[in-house]
This record gives C-alpha cells, sequence and structure tokens, in this order.
C-alpha cells in the first residue's frame, strides 16, 4: 500500500536571523524583522541592521504579504524592547523606549496594522509630567492602553501609579475612543465599554 504523503507543514520556519519580536497567532507565529534594506543581499537584514523599517509578517505559508512601516524616530534613538500580541482586532506591537535616567521607559508606542502598513501611536503622549519617585522619573500617573472593543481596537486611559489623586489630563482623555488608523492621535469615535477587554500586553 502506498503511504499516504504528509500534510505540508502550515507555517515556516522562523528565521535564524532571529527578530525583535516572535508571538503567537492563531495559526502560526508572528515576526517583527527589520524590514527590506538595499545593502543587503536579499533585503533582509537581522536586528538592528536594518534600514530604519520595521516588518511583521505572519509564518503562516498562507498568510498575506508582510505588512512595513518606518521605526518610531524614538527607537532610532535609543534601542527599544518590542513585544507583540495577536488579537481580534489583529496583531499589536508594542515598543517600550528605554530612558538614559531611569529604569522605566521614557515612552511607550503602540503598533498596529493599518491596510498593509505597520502605523504606531504613543500611549504617554498627552499623559503629563512625570511623576517622581525617589528621586527617579518613573513616568506619567496615568495613560493609555488597548482595549478590543467589539470587533474595535480601542485606546482607554488606565491609571499606572497611584499618585494621590493626580487628575487625568484632559488632552489625554481627549484620545480615548476607537482608533482611527489614518490618525491614531485622535479617537474615531467612542466605544461601548461593556463590550471591551483589555489587551494582554507588558504595558509598563
Amino acid at each position: 500500500m502506498t503511504p499516504t504523503p504528509a500534510d505540508p507543514a502550515p507555517c515556516h520556519e522562523p528565521d535564524p536571523r532571529g527578530a525583535w519580536a516572535r508571538f503567537a497567532g492563531d495559526e502560526c507565529d508572528w515576526e517583527l524583522r527589520d524590514g527590506p534594506d538595499e545593502g543587503s543581499e536579499d533585503g533582509r537584514d537581522g536586528p538592528g541592521e536594518g534600514g530604519g523599517t520595521l516588518e511583521l509578517s505572519s509564518l503562516a505559508i498562507s498568510a498575506s504579504a508582510p505588512v512595513r512601516g518606518p521605526v518610531p524616530p524614538s527607537c532610532r534613538e535609543h534601542t527599544c524592547v518590542y513585544h507583540g500580541v495577536s488579537t481580534s482586532a489583529g496583531p499589536l506591537v508594542l515598543a517600550v523606549v528605554p530612558s538614559l535616567d531611569s529604569e522605566m521607559p521614557s515612552d511607550v508606542l503602540l503598533g498596529f496594522v493599518h491596510g498593509d502598513r505597520l502605523v504606531f501611536t504613543s500611549l504617554w503622549e498627552d499623559a503629563g509630567d512625570p511623576v517622581q519617585s525617589d528621586f527617579t522619573r518613573v513616568g506619567p500617573a496615568h495613560a493609555l492602553a488597548p482595549f478590543v472593543c467589539g470587533e474595535a481596537l480601542a485606546l482607554r486611559v488606565v491609571e499606572r501609579l497611584d499618585a494621590a489623586g493626580a487628575a487625568i489630563p484632559e488632552p489625554l482623555r481627549a484620545r480615548e475612543g476607537r482608533l482611527d488608523p489614518a490618525a491614531p492621535s485622535v479617537p474615531a469615535g467612542p466605544v461601548d465599554v461593556a463590550e471591551c477587554r483589555a489587551v494582554e500586553l507588558p504595558v509598563p
């Protein structure tokens, strides 16, 4: 009897050169890597050697083309730490920007997919002055955090630190709502809080 050929593996093997982040997807892992660079033979380099572009791709053989976007300016000045998670609203990337004078980051950025582009927006922008603890800056008392509300991705204000009842800055509160990929600093509309669930990301 002729043996039945095994089904082909549904996922590509991870790139041996490594990635900025690798995280689970519905079928196969996602990888965040440096994007195309004219200086490399195959248009791709290992982490830290790219030409200012990030590329997010699924390792699924049936996946569509990777999405790409520019490295956020703050991640060009200082090497960011990246995390990722797959949600019903699409894959998300967290970029933690290091600080030169504190163990806490200087900013936290959220990356999400818009068409064929990877777009980043700050979760700390408009959050007010950083809080001081033991003469160290530990970031703002409040920040935005990603939520999936129904089928939409949204940002909501959360309390990061117990700052003795510090008021939420109005410019930060004004950014709450559904994410508008075309203008991520401006909400696309309100969300039904009852339908919202927090995205599990290691947001500082």
